[in-house]
């Protein structure tokens, strides 16, 4: 049996294997015992995933190792990142692209859990909200309290439960035979595919993936707007209401990134862009106002 290390997300790691028969697949192991329920919870996610379009690994076999650590062995799905992917594409690939995503992410009918109800959804993003404040209390930042400030005050009882991958990046989609796969399942504090369209447009308009990146082309940038674009024209045939909701969504994304950065560049790069995100919600909560008026 050979194995190849590819490294890991929140300190789990990942290998490569290929068994004795020749057969390839992908093994992900706790980063410690503490994290095992984590990483159980997320293997659960991907195993039950049940999307209409896009697919996901399959979970072959899960166990613990003698250590202690929880592990789960998943298919290995060769291919590219979207968010690479997307540098190169044909530009008029990017609708088939954008359908497939909303078609496997918004659920048909709606997902009610016995436990929640709407008095939940607001208790759970007021005590999430709570905590965010004390941590970034540290901060003079006139744009994190003006965000906390919107956060706190919205109505998060419209965001439905529902199946959610939980950090739905272009770097955990892969491209495989123009198929997309999602990858890195991630428990959370709330599931709602609410918040995974918030995810995917910290990609799409924030451009968070490509933050490292010393010269992104303008062929890149062009299709990251189209594929935006696109993405709120698809939310808005559901309901144009929701694309509110989408914004507020990518809003408390970035907040929760302000406690992990800690290099000035990536906190400017965060400052700019929650600013700009701010200015959208303003403007379509005032276009809201004027058409009920």
């Amino acid at each position: 049996m050979n194995s190849y290390n590819l490294g890991g997300h929140s300190g789990c790691q990942i290998y490569l294997i290929e068994d004795d028969d020749g057969k390839t697949f992908v093994r992900k192991i706790s980063k410690d015992e503490d994290y095992n329920e984590r990483l159980k919870a997320q293997s659960e996610k991907q195993a039950s995933f049940n999307g209409e379009q896009v697919k996901a690994p399959a979970v072959l076999h899960q166990g613990y190792t003698e250590e202690g650590l929880y592990f789960f062995d998943m298919e290995y799905v060769q291919g590219i990142t979207l968010a690479e992917y997307v540098k190169t594409m044909e530009i008029g690939k990017v609708k088939g692209l954008v359908e497939s995503l909303v078609s496997s992410i918004i659920p048909k009918r709606s997902i009610t859990s016995i436990t929640e109800c709407k008095s939940d959804v607001s208790q759970i993003f007021a005590k999430k909200l709570s905590g965010l404040r004390k941590t970034l209390s540290v901060h003079n930042n006139p744009v994190i309290d003006h965000s906390l400030t919107l956060l706190e005050a919205h109505d998060w009882s419209k965001l439905t439960y529902s199946q959610c991958h939980g950090d739905m990046t272009l770097e955990n989609i892969i491209v495989k035979n123009d198929k997309l796969y999602f990858i890195d399942f991630l428990d959370s504090f709330y599931d709602s595919w609410f918040l995974d369209i918030g995810t995917l447009l910290q990609d799409v308009q924030v451009m968070w993936s490509y933050r490292f990146q010393e010269t992104v082309s303008m062929n890149t940038v062009l299709r990251l707007i189209v594929f935006r674009d696109l993405l709120i024209d698809e939310i808005k045939q559901v309901n144009p209401a929701y694309v509110v909701e989408i914004y507020y969504s990518l809003l408390q994304k970035l907040i929760r990134i302000y406690p992990y950065t800690k290099d000035e560049l990536t906190y400017h790069f965060l400052n700019e862009k929650t600013s700009l995100v701010i200015e959208e919600i303003m403007k379509l909560e005032k276009a809201a106002g004027e058409e009920s008026l």
